[in-house]
């Protein structure tokens, strides 16, 4: 565990660096690709106080100089990987800078989502277990670990008969790893919940977090449930009865996409902001993405209160189709299908903000078209997210878009993006199999055919002997 807590304390500090700039350097602080006075200067500058603590202590003193020290000179020349896993095969491969493939991991089935670099280069794939009794579009329920060698060093079932892993899954600094699971419940529970025409089994949500305890083993360490956090207004009888749109923090147990009546809810992906110890995740389904307090216990994570924002495990954040928590109309909806909700990293342009492919699938078949939206939820003083009294949650305009119409469309299936430590974004286009890449602008400087169906391409850079990425 020390080990795990240094090496993210590390992490932190070589992402807080190796910001909008080229450097791979550590002691780069003006991000110009050297090491030399003007950086010395600012170390020095900074002595004895948290200003560029690099070495995570919370104090800038000899080892920040040391840091400095060691790195004197030209930084290397960036290296680079685009990690692309293929959901039609059991590969995943990472692309160089010139688009070559250097190496290749082989999983036990096909891709479920996005495979993550770890920063000592262990790789962890989420694939399809044949095995796992329920089917639908991104079902997984296999989590593989390689080695920094390429060795599978883990081979995690996250399946059950009422349960499952699917889409995405997150790597935790601390080792463990994050993952969207659906959670059966039965036409009784559905009734005791106050839902409407329960006639069949529907497919909820929960988080689970997984601590890997052997070569197939695992512990669950952390959870969270969407059933604990229902609300809903035709069944008094029921606690959970209240005034829906009173209560965005609550997920209305009545409300029906269309789209996916078994696979309720149908998140696709999930992500984790360790700074401020919450997760976000997508709902393709309700096309909304939701933020959830981490910092509470597995019991209050089931509650109303506790952690650090004091709400357990309510929604504390919601944005993209106000429809779905009753405090919009059709005019004020954002997204239409969405996946890749993802916290943009410290060190990279826009840190803190959410970043989310909006699919565009609208009604019809004449007005489709994709965007890339990064927001800048609004927060109070104390850090936490500012609750209007009767009205969406903001803010009312992205903080940053790329897309329009006629632009580029991915189709209603996984799409998504990422930033990357040159203040670009990779833009990928499952359904042609296109990945794309544009500058702060939004113009597009590069474009790659893909194969195999890939629904996410994240970017690493080495840095200092670690892989940082997204």
């Amino acid at each position: 565990m020390t080990s795990r807590v240094a090496l993210s304390t590390l992490v932190l500090a070589i992402t807080a660096i190796a910001s909008a700039g080229t450097s791979t350097c550590i002691g780069d602080l003006d991000n110009n690709g050297i090491v030399d006075g003007v950086d010395l200067g600012r170390i020095l500058s900074a002595w004895g106080t948290p200003e560029l603590d690099l070495s995570g202590d919370g104090n800038v003193d000899g080892i920040e100089l040391g840091m400095v020290l060691a790195g004197w000179g030209s930084c290397p020349v960036p290296v680079e990987w685009s990690i692309v896993t293929q959901l039609t095969s059991t590969s995943t491969i990472a692309l160089d800078a010139t688009g070559a493939t250097v190496k290749t991991w082989t999983g036990g089935g096909q891709g479920a989502s996005v495979a993550y670099l770890r920063p000592d280069g262990s790789l962890v794939r989420p694939c399809v277990y044949p095995g796992g009794s329920l089917s639908s579009a991104g079902r997984g329920g296999r989590i593989q670990i390689f080695s920094p060698s390429g060795t599978l060093q883990n081979d995690l079932v996250v399946a059950t008969s009422t349960s499952q892993q699917h889409h995405d899954i997150r790597p935790m600094p601390n080792g463990n790893i994050l993952c969207v699971v659906w959670d059966v419940r039965s036409v009784a529970e559905q009734t005791a919940a106050g839902r409407i025409n329960a006639t069949a089994s529907v497919w909820s949500e929960q988080i689970l977090e997984l601590k890997p305890t052997g070569t197939s083993t695992y512990d669950i360490v952390w959870q969270w449930k969407a059933w604990d956090h229902l609300a809903q207004d035709v069944a008094p009888g029921s606690v959970n009865y209240t005034v829906v749109a009173s209560h965005p923090e609550l997920i209305d147990a009545n409300y029906s996409p269309a789209a996916s009546p078994v696979d309720w809810i149908h998140m696709n992906s999930i992500d984790y902001n360790a700074e401020r110890d919450e997760i976000v995740v997508s709902s393709r389904s309700w096309s909304e993405l939701w933020v959830i307090d981490h910092s509470t216990t597995t019991a209050q994570a089931a509650s109303h209160t506790g952690g650090a924002r004091g709400r357990g495990g309510d929604l504390l954040y919601r944005w993209g189709n106000p429809l779905a928590s009753r405090r919009g109309t059709t005019a004020d909806r954002n997204f239409y299908v969405c996946h890749s909700a993802t916290w943009i990293p410290a060190g990279m342009p826009g840190a803190g903000n959410i970043m989310v492919f909006n699919n565009g699938d609208r009604t019809g078949n004449t007005n489709d078209w994709a965007q890339v939206v990064e927001l800048a939820p609004p927060r109070d003083t104390s850090g936490g997210y500012v609750v209007p009294a009767t009205a969406a949650f903001g803010p009312t305009v992205p903080t940053w878009t790329v897309g329009s119409a006629g632009a580029f469309y991915g189709g209603p299936t996984q799409c998504g993006a990422f930033r990357t430590l040159s203040n670009t974004t990779l833009i990928t286009l499952t359904s042609s199999d296109t990945l794309f890449e544009v500058d702060a602008s939004g113009n597009t400087i590069s474009t790659r055919t893909l194969t195999g169906s890939v629904a996410r391409v994240p970017r690493y850079r080495m840095v200092n002997g670690l892989w940082i990425g997204p």
